[in-house]
């Protein structure tokens, strides 16, 4: 399926690059886009009411980007809640929301792969839930799990945000792990 997927929506890709710390979706804007990230590391996240940074997830080589939900916002005008931000150099393939809806509407292939992606991120979204509710640690071996490796490209603060920890508690476990 991801084959076919691929071949039909190819004519609408159109190669990007970006630099660490561009955004690739801003807060406020209606999302547009959904890319497809060659390589390089990009981070979802929102800013609480208070002023807090949260980060939801990281998308990495070979993944879509995007906030699935700020794209269904925007078919009615409405602005983005999420931002997604490069956390390192990106390359890969930008597709306008709008066309890649409007291909999913004509092709029942690409509407089951479509399908198929929402019920995985659902079901990845609630195991990020249930993960949350472990103690930090517990939550920090699960994000070495999830993401093997990625660790060494972000910095610490950008994991603790993705931990709900402060940066300060994240280095109270990393000297933890490294008495262990």
């Amino acid at each position: 399926m991801y084959d076919e997927a691929s071949r039909l929506l190819a004519p609408l890709a159109t190669p990007f690059s970006l630099r660490k710390g561009e955004y690739l979706q801003r807060i406020g804007v209606p999302a547009q886009y959904v890319h497809w990230l060659h390589s390089g590391v990009a981070r979802t996240g929102f800013i609480t009411e208070t002023g807090n940074e949260v980060t939801l997830h990281f998308q990495t080589d070979g993944e879509p980007v995007a906030a699935h939900d700020d794209l269904l916002r925007a078919r009615d005008a409405q602005p983005a809640m999420n931002f997604v931000v490069a956390e390192t150099a990106l390359h890969g393939y930008r597709l306008d929301w709008a066309e890649v809806s409007a291909a999913y509407q004509q092709n029942s292939h690409l509407r089951d792969y479509y399908l198929a992606a929402a019920q995985n991120s659902i079901m990845e979204q609630s195991r990020r839930l249930y993960l949350n509710a472990s103690p930090a640690q517990g939550r920090l071996n699960a994000f070495r799990r999830e993401y093997p490796g990625l660790e060494q490209r972000i910095s610490q603060k950008v994991v603790a945000s993705f931990l709900g920890i402060t940066p300060q508690y994240m280095s109270q476990l990393l000297r933890q792990d490294g008495s262990k």
